[in-house]
C-alpha cells in the first residue's frame, strides 16, 4: 500500500528538504517499521496535468508517477495543494485528512461560524476593516483587543491592541482593499501567554498540553515564537468537546487550542497541522492510532 505525506510550507518544508537534500538521510525520512510503503514528498515537487477528456497525469520531479493509494497534505491550506488533492482524489486516491476540513479551518472566521452555529464556546469575534467604527469594536468586544488575519497561522500577524489610541492607529494602517480578511477578537486576560494544545486523531482525544509563551511580555503562547509545551490532561467533558470540534470541521487529525477562562475553556483556533511537539511520534500508541486512522481512511 502506497501513502504519501505530501509537505508543504508550514509542515517543516524547509527541515525536510535539507534532509531529503542530504541522501545518506533520505531513508531515515521515509523510514517506517509498520512496513507500509511511505514515502515523504515535497509538495513543490508534484505537478500534474488535465487532459481535454479530464483524464490526469501526475509527475514527480518531472517523472510519470502513479497515484498513492493514500495520501496526508501536512502544510498550510492554499491553491496548490487543493489542486494536488483533487488530482490525487480523480485518480482513485485517498486522503487521510478531508481537504474539505482543510479549507474550513483555513479560514477563522469560516471556524468561528461553524463552532458557533454548533454552540461551541469560543471568544466573541468581528469582521473589521478600515471603515469599522472603532466605537462599535470597543463597545462589542472591550479594550484590550486581539487583531488577526482570518487565514494566519503560527502565529503569524496576531496583534494585542491595548488602548483605543492603538485600535485607531491600527484601523486605520489597513489599506481600502484587503487582500484578507481581518478579525478582531475578544482578549482572554486570564489565558494571557498560555493555552491548552489538544490533539484529536480520527476524531477521538489523543493528547493535550500545556503552551506557555517565552516571554512575560508575549501575549501569544505559539511555539514558533519561543514558546514550550509540556503534558497537560483535560478532563473528559472538555475532550468531548475536542471531538466535537474535529468532527464539525471535518478533520480527522487536528490541533485544537483552547484558551482558558475563570469559566471554563473556549476554543481559541483549529489546526490542520499542528505540531506535535507533545506527542511521542515514536511511541506505539501513536502510531498505533496513526495506523488505525489510515485503515479507516481506506475502508470509506
Amino acid at each position: 500500500m502506497k501513502y504519501w505525506v505530501i509537505i508543504g510550507e508550514g509542515g517543516g518544508y524547509e527541515e525536510v528538504k535539507k534532509v531529503k537534500a542530504t541522501e545518506s538521510r533520505k531513508e531515515e525520512v521515509n523510514k517506517d517499521p509498520k512496513a507500509l510503503d511511505r514515502r515523504v514528498i515535497l509538495q513543490d515537487d508534484i505537478t500534474f496535468s488535465i487532459g481535454r477528456d479530464g483524464s490526469r497525469k501526475l509527475y514527480l520531479k518531472g517523472v510519470p508517477e502513479e497515484a498513492p493509494d493514500l495520501f496526508l497534505l501536512w502544510g498550510h491550506y492554499n491553491e496548490q495543494q487543493e489542486g494536488i488533492n483533487d488530482c490525487l482524489i480523480a485518480m482513485g486516491a485517498k486522503s487521510v485528512n478531508p481537504i474539505e476540513g482543510k479549507r474550513i479551518v483555513c479560514s477563522k472566521l469560516k471556524t468561528a461560524a461553524v463552532l458557533g452555529q454548533a454552540g461551541i464556546p469560543q471568544p466573541k469575534t468581528m469582521l473589521v476593516d478600515q471603515g469599522t467604527d472603532p466605537d462599535m469594536i470597543e463597545k462589542e468586544l472591550g479594550i484590550p483587543v486581539v487583531v488577526k488575519p482570518s487565514d494566519g497561522a503560527q502565529g503569524d500577524g496576531v496583534q494585542l491592541l491595548k488602548t483605543r489610541e492603538e485600535l485607531d492607529d491600527y484601523l486605520k494602517s489597513l489599506p481600502e482593499r484587503l487582500n484578507g480578511v481581518i478579525l478582531a477578537q475578544e482578549y482572554i486576560a486570564s489565558s494571557r501567554g498560555r493555552d491548552i494544545r489538544v490533539y484529536v486523531i480520527d476524531h477521538k482525544y489523543m493528547a493535550s498540553g500545556m503552551r506557555q509563551a517565552g516571554d512575560a511580555e508575549e501575549f501569544r503562547s505559539n511555539v514558533h515564537k519561543g514558546g514550550s509545551v509540556k503534558l497537560y490532561p483535560i478532563d473528559e467533558a472538555t475532550q468531548k468537546m475536542c471531538e466535537k470540534v474535529s468532527e464539525l470541521c471535518g478533520l480527522r487529525l487536528c490541533g485544537i487550542d483552547l484558551l482558558i477562562t475563570e469559566d471554563g475553556y473556549v476554543v481559541g483556533e483549529v489546526n490542520c497541522t499542528p505540531g506535535m511537539s507533545v506527542i511521542d511520534t515514536n511511541s506505539d500508541m501513536f502510531r498505533t492510532t496513526m495506523q488505525g486512522l489510515i485503515l479507516n481512511t481506506l475502508k470509506q
